[in-house]
């Protein structure tokens, strides 16, 4: 094909999909990368971080090579697959830090399928809500609840709270695109409300102390700070300190002595913060919260209900682990575990974006559908 020919092809392709979402994602990797490098030292360039972009990459290709029809045909295969993972990790995978979260194989090669049942999930959720009409009882969420379930409690026994967390809105968004009433959408978000406090007697001892630390975080104790507010001292410190412009890249305090925990993963943001300072912090925020907003205004011209529905939920996929990993960052939510995809360090969170992005992008760009009585019911 000649040279004309693939730049009108690559033309058609923009016109057909999301493509204000390529210079949002490009501008995110870059602080992934930026941050990733800081983290380092500032010294060697971050290949491996570059290569797990790579790989993403080719995740966002295969998703959409592989077309909306065929997700919405294997959505249930998708979703048995990593929950055959899910399951198989608490019994062979490796314990580290007291939890069990990550599959080893030969070469070094680990893989976390806690961050690839989430897309599993979203893509089940859409297509059951698209596949049905309207939730009007609580018997037609069983299924879709009972899924949720299912990945939210395996997903804790790992112990994983922060990425358990991250499940349940996905539910909660899609259950409401597809148009369940409020009185029961009221009560499904109020039932579990009621039971959460019975949580406190599951957590584990260090949860339960993150929690008490979080909620007097502005008394808290210098044996405190040493011990089980360690992370959130510290995070505070980075990003207060950051103030206007940042103390240059490469150049943070926390960052270069050290003193910031899981820098390179869950708190990557204090090091953005206090190297970048508020200018730089909202930047950030503007990019990644654009990468969701694109996916949700695709989502409200298309059609038919699960390409929609894929979209929205791309959109806040993306929403979640930003305002979860931010808040937890900044003292907003109690301190927990869970990388921000494109920019923390983890190859599994990285290919599990990639994924996401790339069945954003076949949904946007699927025809579309003839007729649906579900565009047009406004009941």
């Amino acid at each position: 094909m000649s040279p004309s020919r693939w730049a009108a092809a690559a033309r058609g392709e923009l016109r057909r999909s999301c493509w204000p979402i390529l210079p949002a994602v490009a501008v995110v990797l870059g602080f992934g990368l930026l941050l990733q490098w800081s983290v380092a030292g500032a010294s060697a360039f971050p290949a491996g971080h570059a290569l797990r972009a790579l790989t993403g990459f080719g995740a966002a290709v295969c998703a959409i090579a592989w077309g909306v029809r065929r997700w919405h045909a294997h959505a249930w295969i998708f979703f048995g697959l990593c929950l055959v993972l899910l399951i198989a990790v608490l019994g062979f995978g490796r314990e580290v830090n007291a939890a069990r979260r990550w599959i080893h194989f030969p070469g070094g090669f680990t893989l976390q399928p806690s961050e690839f049942v989430k897309i599993a999930l979203l893509v089940l959720l859409a297509r059951w809500f698209a596949d049905r009409p309207r939730p009007r009882r609580v018997a037609d969420l069983l299924v879709p609840a009972g899924c949720t379930a299912a990945v939210f409690l395996l997903i804790l026994v790992a112990p994983d709270l922060g990425t358990a967390l991250s499940v349940l809105p996905l539910f909660y968004a899609l259950a409401w695109l597809a148009g369940t009433p409020r009185r029961l959408m009221a009560l499904l978000v109020g039932v579990p409300l009621v039971l959460a406090p019975l949580g406190w007697f599951v957590l584990q001892d260090y949860q339960k102390e993150r929690i008490s630390t979080w909620w007097t975080q502005e008394r808290m104790t210098s044996q405190q700070k040493a011990a089980e507010g360690y992370h959130l001292w510290h995070a505070k410190i980075a990003i207060g300190s950051g103030g206007l412009r940042g103390h240059g890249w490469g150049l943070g305090p926390e960052n270069r002595l050290d003193r910031l925990p899981e820098r390179h993963n869950d708190f990557v943001f204090p090091v953005l913060a206090e190297e970048g300072g508020l200018v730089a912090g909202l930047a950030f925020l503007a990019a990644y919260s654009t990468i969701g907003f694109v996916a949700l205004g695709y989502a409200a011209r298309r059609r038919d209900p699960f390409t929609r529905l894929l979209l929205a939920g791309v959109g806040c996929y993306f929403f979640v682990h930003l305002i979860l990993n931010v808040g937890v960052s900044s003292g907003l939510w109690p301190t927990t575990g869970l990388p921000i995809p494109l920019v923390s360090h983890g190859g599994s969170a990285m290919l599990a974006c990639g994924l996401a992005l790339g069945i954003a992008w076949a949904a946007a760009r699927a025809p579309p559908a003839d007729f649906s009585d579900r565009a047009f019911d406004a009941d």
